[in-house]
């Protein structure tokens, strides 16, 4: 947990010198290192570029060297978008702001409320905590969701492809979807031919949960990140029933990304 830095700083006063040998000594500590670090009314969204005002609800990344603040979630996630779009690498750490504190969490600790029914920033409808009991705590509404930072992106993100699948007695078509490792896939599905509604889930990705196609021959999407590679994950019907595969192309480990 790290705490925000604000615009207001008081004087050095009477203890100018050691509290300079102290700067000092922190500074060289830290050296090489980047932690969050946001002045409310003075610095300015790197997406946007409005002045972030609310802490709280204030993100950012380590991006060479630097602390690259965002006003919200939501221009963060266009921001990295964008990174990646640019052939860049996209940053491992990434914090968010506590909406009750405005402590500063990194993102696989932080818990997303996406709501309607409070003010956030730009009315883009997320805020963050680094607690998720918390966060459950502040959602009072059914139609609220809390997420993780896997989820969040899964939602809110821009899919990087978009596949159409059709469900019959026979099965799907395609029988095998082949997407690539990390992408955001939006899924168009519809079925004709079933006798009712057809519920399925994708075996390795427990994430999805079930899904389900509905009898009439209405169209549905879902979405899915391809975070783990593999040569075939099972579509299957609600009995176990086999209906397509989904292959996930990339390298497993780090090692293998660097070859």
């Amino acid at each position: 947990m790290i705490r925000p830095i604000f615009s207001k700083r008081k004087g050095w006063g009477n203890g100018r010198p050691a509290a300079m040998t102290i700067c000092l000594l922190l500074l060289t500590a830290c050296a090489g290192e980047v932690e969050p670090r946001i002045h409310a009314g003075i610095d300015s969204c790197e997406y946007c570029g409005m002045i972030i005002d609310q802490v709280n609800q204030a993100c950012g990344y380590a991006h060479e060297g630097q602390f690259v603040s965002f006003d919200c979630p939501s221009c963060l996630l266009l921001g990295l978008e964008a990174l990646e779009d640019a052939g860049e690498t996209v940053p491992e750490k990434i914090w968010f702001a506590d909406y009750l504190n405005g402590t500063f969490h990194l993102s696989t600790a932080t818990t997303f409320l996406l709501t309607d029914h409070l003010p956030t920033v730009m009315d883009l409808g997320v805020i963050s905590f680094g607690d998720r009991e918390a966060a459950g705590n502040t959602a009072l509404h059914d139609d609220e969701i809390v997420t993780d930072w896997l989820g969040f992106r899964t939602r809110e993100g821009t899919p990087d492809v978009v596949v159409d699948l059709h469900f019959g007695p026979e099965g799907m078509e395609p029988e095998v979807v082949e997407v690539d490792k990390d992408k955001l896939v939006l899924f168009r599905a519809s079925g004709t031919g079933l006798e009712g509604d057809l519920s399925l889930s994708l075996r390795g990705y427990p994430e999805l949960g079930t899904v389900v196609i509905p009898g009439d021959g209405t169209r549905i999407e879902f979405r899915l990140m391809a975070i783990r590679p593999g040569a075939g994950f099972p579509i299957t019907s609600g009995d176990g029933n086999p209906l397509g595969m989904l292959k996930v192309k990339g390298p497993h480990t780090i090692e293998e990304a660097e070859r």
